[in-house]
């Protein structure tokens, strides 16, 4: 099995990544940090590095030229946005470094992992193929938010054959309950008593573990000035109540294959 050398800051978008990949490769995470990724390359001995420059301020220069100049055939893919490839694609260009430009999904992550390895399709059984596919759907974990007892009920009841869902009745449950089971994916009623559904919001994206996590709205209130305010947060997605079973599955899986 190959191994790929997951490197960046050690978040919930490489955690997932971690996760996925891991159905296909033996992987291994480490911190940007330049002594760590030599001692880590040393012991884990990759085929290939992955740079994760999502929420990443700067990459230490020195893993990269480490890469270049020690191990010149090591495939290295960098995963960012425009923004944040083009900082280092005008130095570091060449046949065994590329980039993925966000966004962007993990099957495609996948292929372009394949495709650097130089690795020949592998023809799975329709088994074997239904099998990671089950395995990677088992690991999504969904904390749903609101504090309505029946609505978390509902939620629950359409989301659980498919997906691990834990629930919390507000904004000061929800925090404790992701810090201790930490979600792919969190549902969160924008309209709650004591801390609403913005409050809550900003105290997730002000928590170094669980800032990356995809956050979908919830909200019974339709009128424009109110989406608007909703929208300006800049969640993952909103819906609006009543939850349409069909649309709940969509924007959940749109929130959670997008990198």
């Amino acid at each position: 099995m190959k191994k790929i050398l997951l490197i960046g800051e050690l978040n919930h978008i490489i955690g997932s990544l971690n996760k996925y990949l891991s159905t296909k490769f033996q992987t291994q995470m480490c911190m940007d940090n330049f002594e760590m990724v030599k001692s880590m390359r040393k012991v884990f001995g990759p085929d290939m590095v992955l740079v994760s420059l999502i929420g990443c301020n700067q990459m230490d220069v020195r893993i990269l030229d480490y890469f270049c100049d020690r191990y010149p055939q090591m495939p290295v893919l960098f995963v960012g946005t425009t923004e944040e490839c083009e900082v280092y694609q005008e130095k570091y260009e060449s046949n065994h470094f590329e980039y993925l430009i966000r966004p962007t999904t993990l099957g495609m992550l996948l292929q372009k992992c394949e495709n650097m390895l130089n690795m020949e399709e592998e023809n799975e059984t329709e088994d074997s193929q239904e099998k990671i596919e089950e395995n990677v759907q088992s690991k999504k974990r969904i904390l749903a938010v609101d504090d309505s007892g029946l609505f978390l009920r509902s939620i629950k009841s359409m989301l659980q054959k498919q997906y691990d869902v834990i629930v919390a009745n507000s904004g000061e449950t929800a925090l404790n309950q992701a810090k201790s089971k930490v979600p792919d994916l969190i549902l969160l009623d924008y309209e709650m008593p004591g801390w609403d559904g913005r409050k809550t919001f900003e105290e997730i994206k002000n928590d170094e573990v669980l800032k990356d996590i995809p956050v979908v709205f919830l909200t019974a209130v339709s009128d424009k000035k109110h989406i608007a305010a909703v929208l300006e947060l800049r969640p993952s997605g909103y819906l609006l109540k009543p939850i349409e079973q069909e649309r709940l599955f969509e924007t959940i899986e749109e929130s959670l294959i997008e990198i």
